[in-house]
């Protein structure tokens, strides 16, 4: 840790591989590790006296994952809160302004049709006028005779004889149940079998016109109580753990207030974080248990795993707050070991490996000693 070299490297992690490989340094008085309990086991038993230091960055780690478990558990990947600018909605935009409705979809359907049906009729007659006879004029409209022949009464309605009259349909007894088992999110086939079984013998056709229909108007009506509301992306979320605020670009303030006024929980985590994290830049150890009851009071299963894992390796993480060690540098090491290992993959063991590393280092070590003296 003092010399920032590798000074031994062993096969096995067990814990009698460590002890045996510990037991061979006696001057050891400080040992910088992770959360393993091996690792610890193995440190007591060799050094019983020397000082053990858990890396803090794997305990920011550990919490910030468990943080982020517990925000996953609270919200879905996307979310409604109350807009926090709901007020300006509701002055801006073409579409929010009030218009009056002529008439409803059906009714300028058949206003449209009946238009379009009284122009051919016109333009029959017009065509006999003129000298066509009734089968020219039929082919120059592309109607039948038949049709040609009816439209030349003068009695002709250019209006649908059924538009407004409603028929019996064979759906119409069951419309409750469907509307039931629609809101309980049953599926098409489901809702026909249900139906076909308490006696409706009509089309499958029909049914999925009706369910498709009501499918429509049952989102139209969840829509409208959204009015109001604005669509969060909880990854947005997350990242305040690890982010203050005004780094995350994805989030504004006023959505945050909003989403810690919502989900109260959410601000807690997203606060125990922050002053865990507080703790640790600023080595106030004498705060960690009243940081660790805040944490338990809780009562998020996540945070409990955390705060027992704590407790139970209270002297290291103490000394990994207060002290100016910390597994960094042995961290880099391990990344830097394992690009020499792939290279190395397929056509060396890990004697030779270790041969590698540890003279690099030795290298390295008597250099720096040189320069020095």
């Amino acid at each position: 840790m003092e010399r920032r070299c590798i000074v031994e490297m062993i096969e096995s992690r067990e814990t009698e591989a460590v002890v045996k490989c510990l037991k061979a340094y006696p001057n050891i008085k400080i040992v910088c590790r992770d959360g393993s309990t091996s690792y610890a086991k193995a440190i007591k038993e060799a050094h019983p006296r020397a000082k053990q230091v858990s890396d803090r960055f794997h305990l920011l780690k550990n919490l910030t994952d468990a943080a982020a478990g517990a925000i996953k558990g609270i919200i879905g990947s996307k979310f409604r809160i109350t807009s926090t600018t709901a007020t300006e909605k509701k002055a801006e935009g073409y579409f929010n302004s009030a218009k009056e409705i002529v008439a409803d979809l059906a009714e300028r359907a058949h206003k449209t049709n009946t238009e379009k049906k009284q122009m051919t009729i016109e333009r029959v007659h017009e065509l006999v006028r003129v000298g066509y006879n009734l089968t020219e004029a039929a082919r120059e409209l592309g109607l039948s005779y038949e049709t040609a022949k009816k439209y030349l009464d003068d009695g002709q309605n250019p209006a649908s004889i059924k538009y407004g009259v409603k028929l019996m349909s064979k759906l119409k007894a069951y419309t409750n149940q469907i509307d039931e088992m629609l809101a309980k999110g049953h599926k098409f086939k489901e809702i026909e079998s249900a139906i076909r079984q308490n006696g409706y013998n009509g089309c499958a056709s029909t049914i999925r016109m009706y369910a498709t229909r009501e499918r429509r108007l049952m989102k139209a009506d969840a829509d409208r109580g959204l009015e109001n509301t604005e669509l969060i992306e909880r990854k947005w979320v997350i990242k305040l753990l690890y982010f203050p605020a005004e780094k995350v670009k994805g989030i504004t303030q006023k959505q945050i207030d909003r989403i810690t006024c919502e989900y109260s929980i959410i601000g807690k985590i997203i606060d125990i974080v922050r002053s865990f994290r507080d703790i640790l830049a600023l080595k106030r150890v004498r705060r960690l248990n009243a940081w660790l009851k805040k944490a338990e009071a809780l009562s998020i299963d996540q945070f409990s795993s955390f705060v027992n894992a704590i407790r139970h390796d209270l002297p290291a993480v103490k000394f990994a707050i207060s002290s100016s060690y910390n597994n960094g540098i042995a961290e880099g090491f391990v990344n830097k070991i394992k690009v020499v290992k792939r290279i190395m993959y397929g056509r060396a063991s890990f004697i030779l490996l270790r041969a590698k590393i540890l003279t690099i280092e030795a290298d390295k070590s008597f250099e720096a000693d040189k320069s020095f003296n």
